[in-house]
């Protein structure tokens, strides 16, 4: 087990999600804040894309170029505009609560991950995944899944992982011609309800899904066969460790998303952006669309369970 510590990469902020690659930079949401940032890779040339009380949350970029975020004041998928504010692509109201993280393929199909429930006032209760698809069309994927959080394809765009925070488990499904979702099954089950809840997710160029786990305070390296290979553990002891993107010059940088916070006032403490050299980099996720349409590479996760 390779158990490292993160560095602090900038500080100054509420509650830190939503953590891309993208561009050379890093990209993140505060969300109380209402700001969409992107920076450089070690913490220099903070740049705001998006400022508006909408709650950001998910961002994706599709080929176009365009920047995507979702809005969790409103359960709504927005673009975002060079003004620094948005507009509605999408309501989700009527298939989501709390809408939350979100990966976007390159044809622009959404694939929008959900709290499912009030989270400050209510008890848990199973959801679904949201797609949001090219022409606008709005279907829901998945059965009983509880919270599902961090979402990301895998390289080939044949697999969709999905961090259930409240089931403490990864969870895979298959991807269809039509970007639709199948053969829901369990990847990788966590034993403690309490202190492994999950969330925001990456992957790395040999299948490895890294994971926040906030309340032990790490991002965790799930291997292709299920175990467990690294920890990355927040700088100050105690803090959170909420999501993550793996980026820089040779994607082998590890951005983590730390919190100064307890449950019960999640978006009233302070957050930064810290970071951590691992040996594993991440996907290539910005080479042309044909190229990624056509791309022998396949995916090193299993098509079933373990």
């Amino acid at each position: 087990m390779n158990v490292r510590r993160a560095e602090i990469v900038r500080d100054g902020f509420q509650y830190l999600e939503g953590f891309r690659w993208h561009g050379g930079e890093v990209w993140f949401s505060d969300i109380p804040l209402g700001k969409v940032y992107r920076m450089k890779p070690d913490g220099s040339g903070l740049n705001l894309a998006l400022d508006e009380p909408i709650h950001p949350s998910g961002l994706g970029f599709p080929a176009t170029g365009e920047t995507l975020v979702v809005g969790q004041a409103d359960n709504t998928l927005r673009r975002i505009l060079p003004t620094g504010g948005s507009v509605v692509v999408a309501d989700l109201n009527d298939v989501a609560v709390g809408a939350n993280d979100m990966w976007v393929a390159p044809n622009g199909r959404a694939y929008i991950s959900q709290i499912g429930f009030d989270l400050f006032t209510e008890e848990p209760k199973p959801s679904h995944v949201v797609i949001v698809h090219p022409d606008g069309t709005i279907e829901t994927a998945g059965e009983d899944m509880w919270t599902p959080n961090g979402i990301q394809l895998t390289a080939d765009g044949t697999q969709l992982v999905v961090a259930e925070s409240f089931a403490n488990r990864l969870t895979l499904f298959d991807v269809d011609a039509n970007g639709g979702l199948a053969n829901q099954r369990v990847f990788r089950q966590f034993e403690d309800p309490q202190q492994e809840v999950l969330d925001g997710l990456v992957i790395d160029a040999e299948g490895g899904i890294w994971v926040a786990v906030p309340f032990e305070g790490e991002v965790r390296r799930v291997a292709p066969d299920g175990k467990v290979t690294d920890k990355v553990k927040t700088h100050t002891e105690g803090h959170l460790g909420i999501t993550c993107a793996l980026g820089g010059a040779d994607r082998r940088t590890l951005y983590i998303a730390a919190a100064d916070t307890q449950m019960e006032t999640l978006f009233d403490g302070t957050a930064r952006v810290e970071a951590a050299r691992v040996d594993i980099p991440g996907i290539d996720l910005e080479p042309s669309l044909l190229t990624r349409l056509t791309s022998p590479l396949k995916s090193a996760l299993p098509l079933s369970g373990n």
